[in-house]
């Protein structure tokens, strides 16, 4: 069941559309059933509010990602598992999988380090 209420969710919807998300993506990624969107698609979204300040603040320096169904599903997933922000629980498994390789990388070419200073 979605949390939204009527009005938001069909702004949402609007906006997800926009996206090019499904109706079925956009029904799955809000809890409702693929006729609610359908029907909120039919319906003229309600207008949303002005902003407060017309002129819009450059967006913050950082990793931007093209935006995906399965990403964001994945995000979510994870951020409910670590009760976490689903930008930290990217940075984190980002950390994660670079420290991964680091070890790999060291783990090949450490004994051929210790090789050649043997040799020397």
């Amino acid at each position: 069941m979605s949390t939204l209420s009527r009005d938001t969710r069909r702004i949402v919807v609007a906006h997800l559309t926009a996206r090019g998300m499904i109706p079925a993506e956009i029904a799955s990624e809000l809890g409702v059933s693929r006729d609610t969107v359908r029907r909120d698609l039919a319906e003229t979204p309600p207008q949303a509010p002005a902003p407060a300040d017309p002129v819009a603040a450059p967006p913050a320096p950082g990793l931007l990602l093209p935006e995906s169904t399965q990403l964001r599903q994945d995000l979510n997933v994870l951020a409910a598992a670590y009760k976490a922000q689903r930008e930290d629980v990217a940075r984190s498994a980002i950390h994660q999988a670079a420290q991964a390789v680091r070890a790999r990388v060291h783990a090949r070419f450490a004994p051929e380090q210790v090789a050649q200073e043997a040799r020397s």
